[in-house]
């Protein structure tokens, strides 16, 4: 164990965690009818994947594994809400059915993870054992034959707690648990560049004038100026969203004391935009939440899983440590103004080298936030396998059965981790029932 000078947070970006690979499971050189995950389970039998149910028939042959040679499912086995499944048949579109020649549940493959996250809860052993936190949506173990290395005030592992960042470098067991083999922990400090742009970003939200406008020029260089974005009046779709919204601030945030530069200001505000298909987030805290989305999804746990994914957004302070991201993704180096609000599609013309990188690292910031969202969610007490179900209807036309549409990567993000760290996770409400509701729009 060893000191080391604070880790530069936005400099840290490309630790972000990656959303786990998943090998393609094949039998002969056919690839499978459909690769997805379990989206209901009620039995072994009697489940679901990628929306479409499974029809058994005498001669469906159920094979465990991800390479050569396949071995049977182990009798009596079930299939869980989440699992990565190939099957192999005939697919009804109209039933929304695939009658199974060959299903094959993909085995589990350790894989290395590093990242760089805040620790928002630490799991009490129920004996003496290594220290558990979850940090970036996982629970990561700190064995003492770890490398661990701690930066000033914190010098021992007796002094992590809630609010503190660790850097972690490990490999996931079949629990879903990460071993880590190195770690390093630092305090949740605001540098002056940062408190800097949490004073640029905020505002009111309330308070802007319903007659207020983009301006095009500025939009399509800089993105959308929050401050120019009216306020939707609706109070009680507003109240609704409050609710929801507090209810998912961690306790540890709550704690907090208010002259705690690290402790965020969460202000819900509902926007009018039907461009959007998430809510939009500013590094002070302020959530704006498009009444479109609002409408889309079917229940509370579909909008605490928007919110929470916001939240989580703030937590991991992630639109500052991409500021020099913005910045190389722009020719002129105007989008390092983080400000602004860019929106995939709105804004932000980039060369085309540019745009994949972009694409690339939203995509990772996108895995985080919906991994930390669940810890979010559970704990708040929403049903997590609502979670996926809510970005599966937003990129969903509404008069399509979900089956019919393409999971997009944020609930594929969202099974996996369902699948992999929370059907193991203590006390998850998991756990209470076996059973998932269908699938519906």
């Amino acid at each position: 164990m060893r000191m080391v000078r604070p880790l530069v947070v936005f400099a840290s970006f490309s630790a972000l965690i990656s959303v786990p690979g998943n090998s393609v499971a094949q039998t002969g050189a056919t690839d499978p009818t459909v690769s997805g995950y379990v989206t209901r389970i009620s039995t072994a039998s009697d489940f679901d994947v990628n929306g479409l149910h499974v029809i058994y028939g005498p001669k469906t042959r159920t094979l465990l594994g991800s390479t050569d040679p396949y071995a049977p499912r182990i009798t009596g086995g079930e299939a869980f809400f989440g699992e990565r499944v190939d099957l192999y048949g005939k697919v009804d579109r109209k039933k929304h059915q695939i009658e199974a020649a060959e299903i094959i549940f993909c085995k589990f493959k350790p894989e290395i993870f590093s990242g760089f996250a805040v620790i928002d809860h630490v799991l009490s052993p129920s004996t003496p054992g290594p220290l558990i936190v979850r940090a970036d949506g996982y629970l990561i173990q700190i064995k003492s034959s770890a490398r661990i290395d701690y930066v000033d005030p914190i010098s021992s592992l007796s002094d992590i707690r809630t609010n503190v960042w660790i850097a972690y470098h490990g490999t996931q067991n079949s629990d879903g648990i990460i071993i880590a083999d190195a770690v390093t922990f630092q305090p949740n400090d605001i540098s002056n560049r940062e408190g800097n742009l949490l004073k640029k970003t905020d505002y009111d939200p309330a308070k802007v004038p319903d007659d207020s406008k983009q301006n095009p020029l500025r939009e399509a260089f800089l993105g959308l100026d929050p401050k120019k974005i009216p306020p939707y009046q609706d109070a009680v779709m507003q109240a609704r969203v409050d609710r929801i919204g507090s209810s998912l601030i961690p306790d540890y945030q709550h704690n907090l004391r208010d002259d705690d530069p690290s402790k965020i200001n969460f202000r819900f505000q509902l926007i009018d935009n039907p461009k959007f298909h998430d809510a939009l987030t500013l590094p002070s805290g302020i959530i704006l939440v498009p009444r479109q989305v609002v409408e889309r999804l079917s229940n509370d746990s579909q909008l605490a899983t928007v919110i929470a994914d916001n939240i989580a957004t703030a937590l991991e302070k992630q639109d500052y440590r991409m500021i020099p991201a913005y910045a190389a993704m722009s020719t002129a180096g105007v989008a390092a103004d983080v400000g602004s609000i860019f929106v995939p599609g709105l804004g932000l013309a980039t060369s085309a080298a540019n745009y994949a990188a972009a694409k690339s690292i939203r995509t990772g910031i996108l895995g985080q936030s919906g991994r930390v969202s669940l810890g979010l969610l559970h704990d708040a007490g929403y049903d997590l396998q609502q979670a996926p179900i809510a970005w599966w209807l937003l990129a969903s036309k509404p008069s399509k059965n979900l089956a019919d549409t393409k999971i997009p990567p944020r609930a594929i993000n969202l099974y996996q981790t369902l699948g992999i760290v929370w059907r193991n996770y203590p006390a998850t409400p998991l756990h209470s029932s076996g059973k998932t509701a269908p699938l519906s729009n």
